[in-house]
């Protein structure tokens, strides 16, 4: 389960369902999260298409993730949030809330009513 630490303002626009979308840069990183493995071999697909099914490691549509109120302990679970992946895909960051002209992994969810 890959989890993203946000700051208050972002948990707050997921929580209130105001935002469905999660951009990080595309750096190797987030690379390394989001890559499968077949038979000792690393893979990558550039999500613009079908999306690829997990094997062994990374993540697939339908995967669990987990958004986290900056750096919680067990105890504040008020600040953690779980959703399911839709989709994840590689658009240009200019048009996102990153506002940067690079690569940007666009990865759509839905909250886990709880």
């Amino acid at each position: 389960m890959i989890t993203f630490n946000l700051k208050k303002r972002w948990f707050d626009k997921i929580k209130s369902g105001e935002k469905t979308h999660e951009y990080r840069e595309v750096k190797s990183y987030w690379t390394k999260r989001f890559i499968y493995q077949e038979g000792g071999e690393r893979r990558f697909d550039h999500f613009g298409g079908d999306f690829y099914i997990t094997i062994e490691k990374g993540i697939k549509e339908g995967s669990i993730i987990k958004f986290a109120c900056g750096y919680p302990t067990k105890d504040e679970k008020d600040k953690i949030l779980n959703a399911k992946i839709k989709s994840i895909k590689i658009i240009n960051g200019k048009d996102t809330d990153l506002k940067i002209d690079k690569p940007v992994y666009d990865i759509v969810f839905e909250l886990i009513k709880e």
